[in-house]
């Protein structure tokens, strides 16, 4: 019972309050010693003890949360917290959270004292699902205001109630959509969606004092529309229709049933946590929400939160937060960035670029080549219009920061460019000489070189230590890696603006040091090179690919991909170059530069292994008439025999490139293969895979039995025998 004179929670670590006029009390979510706002059992606790204030007080009438911090509401669940669990197989403590999250957030939707969320920054994971148990969301328009449930990605579905609350505020059918594939919303589509209920323009108030927040255009309209509701008699709003609807018993099933089958379509049965999410909430909406969160969502959550599969994604994440970590923000440089080169790379980097604020000079020899990047970007765009991320507005603030020119000087004040010209290492050289003796002589030279080594660009450079490495993955906009790449003569400054940069534009940016291939192509090499023979015996395309999609290549981004399907989305022009390039390794690197030439018409475009989802027919030709001139027999081979002679060779690779120095760490072999080509997150990465379900041993004679039957080009490395790069590890 209140007796109205309850004292306010004091030595708060994680929260800052303050009693407004009209009491409402506003909540600063503001998580110590993090850059993130995350729910564990210290914060959970200090925003129980402000609820129970709240509930207990007279003079309280209603609570606004907003966040102290910059560009980020709540980030979620505390994921090291989690991780240490996981790899200490105690949950208790987790399980602990879990239940308190479920009646406090109860306890807070079912109060008669109105709670608001002003959300400006990302709203993810838990932090959504505390904003839906408050009961009016309104969202500012602050370029990193975002909401998702993204628990799927972490192998785990959303565990405070965020199965429960969504259906039921969206609808089912949307509600499923967000839950299964962790999609992320922005403001404008939320607000359409129902998921908040109002959106301002906001801008930061720079000091993330709770005085000055509450002089925020959104802080203030939440701090109104709490006032409101305190005010006005409490009246339950009816479910919309189509809500009503999809919540049907029957209507609710089908919508599961079909969605059931596009998520096993997408990730096969690999990833158990969109399934079972799916029957979260198919089984939890016939029930209270809070027995829902209890007795369906709770025990699947903790279910899946044991399972290895978990473990091996949350352990990814966290290897991304320490990536970028070893990545310091230091200032953008001045002025516009520079791109050289106007063809596919080069057209993504530069949207890239404007979409995230910075001035481009896109510069190409051909006005025919800039006027068709220029379109990309604008396509690219248009389709963000489209999805109702971005405003038309929006759209022409980016195209103009967006400048292409035929001319080198209007290139030169940039302090850093962006090489991007074509992959011959004459035009490479001769890009940049031409930039030395344009730009300053502080200005950086970033080459996005997929096949060359820095130093063979910067072989007769003026000022080798402002050369450096950006090399992206096609496409830009979807592939979070790039290898930056650093060469005995790069200079500290110069590694650091790239990394800098590469981080602005929201990348995973992994330090590599110079050699053929970098990390990523030298391993990718193998793998399909190896394929391409495997073709060459006469091994037919749908099986190769199968065994490859059957072990989960790129079935992470919702398009299972053998290397068959890879070459063709890579190019087999590219395709060969880097195989051919890549020769330099050694024998153990075939580029089979006579298969590839017959699928490389001397006019025409090259002929793909696959059209129309069938082999194609040209290809399949083409390679008869290579087998006829190149008979082999390759015997008969078993699909474990396919896959070993296609995932192996990475392995020995992957531990060439650690002995090389490429990189230091297994885990970041791990990473970047995850990222860069679509190895299996659920697998744990190459060498995390190889080494639990093998070791050094049995690897090694399964390569040296592979080198007997098909060729040296299996001869292991001799560093297999150090059983450091198959250690159990957390990165």
């Amino acid at each position: 019972m209140s007796n109205g004179q309850i004292s306010a929670p004091r030595e708060l670590k994680h929260f800052k309050i303050v009693v407004l006029d009209g009491g409402i009390l506003l909540a600063g979510f503001d998580y110590a010693g993090k850059p993130v706002n995350v729910l564990n059992v210290d914060s959970m606790s200090e925003w129980q003890k402000i609820v129970r204030y709240a509930q207990e007080s007279d003079s309280i009438r209603g609570v606004v949360l907003v966040s102290a911090k910059d560009g980020n509401f709540c980030a979620g669940a505390d994921l090291e917290q989690m991780h240490q669990a996981q790899l200490q197989r105690s949950f208790h403590e987790m399980e602990q959270l879990v239940v308190t999250a479920h009646m406090l957030f109860d306890e807070m939707e079912r109060s008669a004292k109105p709670y608001v969320a002003a959300v400006e920054g990302a709203c993810l994971g838990g932090g959504l699902e505390l904003a839906l148990a408050c009961h009016l969301r309104i969202a500012s328009t602050h370029p990193k205001t975002c909401f998702a449930l993204p628990e799927v990605k972490l192998g785990i579905l959303p565990g405070f109630g965020g199965t429960q609350r969504l259906p039921r505020l969206i609808g089912v059918p949307a509600a499923l959509e967000m839950i299964t594939t962790g999609k992320t919303l922005f403001p404008r589509q939320a607000l359409r969606m129902k998921l908040i209920e109002g959106m301002v323009t906001s801008l930061p108030s720079g000091v993330r004092t709770l005085e000055a927040i509450q002089r925020e255009t959104l802080v203030e309209s939440a701090i109104a529309q709490a006032r409101a509701l305190a005010s006005a008699p409490a009246k339950r709003t009816p479910l919309p229709v189509s809500v009503r609807f999809f919540s049907l018993p029957g209507i609710r099933g089908l919508v599961c049933r079909y969605t059931r089958g596009q998520v096993i379509a997408r990730g096969r049965h690999f990833y158990p946590a969109p399934l079972r999410a799916i029957e979260a909430v198919g089984k939890g909406l016939g029930q209270s929400v809070l027995e829902g969160s209890l007795t369906v969502e709770k025990p699947r959550l903790m279910e899946l939160m044991a399972d290895p599969v978990s473990s091996h994604l949350v352990e990814l994440f966290l290897a991304g937060e320490k990536v970028k970590r070893n990545a310091p923000m230091v200032p953008a440089s001045a002025g516009r960035i520079g791109v050289l080169g106007a063809g596919l790379m080069g057209s993504q980097i530069a949207g890239q670029l404007a979409e995230k604020g910075h001035g481009v000079v896109l510069r190409d020899v051909s006005s025919d080549i800039l006027a068709n990047a220029v379109g990309r970007i604008h396509k690219a765009q248009m389709a963000q219009v489209r999805k109702r991320i971005i405003l038309p507005s929006e759209m022409r603030y980016r195209m103009m920061r967006v400048a292409p020119t035929i001319q080198l000087k209007d290139v030169s004040p940039s302090s850093l460019v962006i090489e991007a010209v074509s992959e011959k290492l004459d035009v490479k050289r001769a890009v940049l000489a031409e930039f030395e003796a344009a730009a300053p002589s502080d200005a950086i030279f970033a080459t996005n070189t997929s096949s060359y080594t820095l130093a063979d660009i910067a072989a007769k450079a003026v000022h080798p230590e402002r050369c450096v490495g950006l090399h992206f993955f096609n496409p830009v906009a979807k592939m979070q890696l790039v290898e930056v790449v650093r060469a005995p003569f790069t200079s500290d400054s110069a590694l650091k603006q790239a990394r800098s940069l590469a981080r602005r534009l929201g990348k995973f940016p992994l330090v590599v040091n110079d050699g053929p291939g970098f990390l990523v192509n030298r391993i990718l090499s193998r793998y399909l090179a190896e394929a391409v023979i495997l073709v060459g015996e006469g091994i037919p395309f749908s099986r190769i690919d199968r065994v490859a999609k059957n072990f989960g290549m790129a079935v992470d981004s919702g398009h299972p991909m053998g290397p068959l399907e890879l070459l063709d989305l890579i190019g087999l022009s590219v395709g060969l170059h880097v195989l051919t390039s890549l020769t330099v390794l050694g024998a153990r690197i075939e580029s089979r530069e006579a298969l590839l030439r017959t699928l490389l018409p001397e006019k025409g475009p090259p002929v793909r292994f696959w059209k129309a989802g069938r082999e194609n027919p040209q290809a399949l030709n083409a390679v008869a008439m290579y087998r006829q001139a190149h008979p082999s027999e390759a015997g008969v081979l078993s699909d474990d025999v396919i896959h070993d002679r296609l995932f192996l060779p990475m392995v020995d690779e992957a531990v060439r490139c650690l002995h090389d120095k490429i990189v230091e760490e297994p885990w970041q072999v791990d990473f970047a293969l995850t990222y860069g080509i679509g190895f299996p997150a659920f697998r744990g990465g190459l060498l995390g895979w190889a080494g639990r379900t093998m070791g050094h041993e049995q690897i090694r004679e399964k390569l040296e039995f592979l080198s007997k039957s098909y060729g040296t080009r299996f001869e292991p490395s001799p560093e297999l025998s150090d059983r450091r790069w198959c250690a159990p590890r957390a990165a």
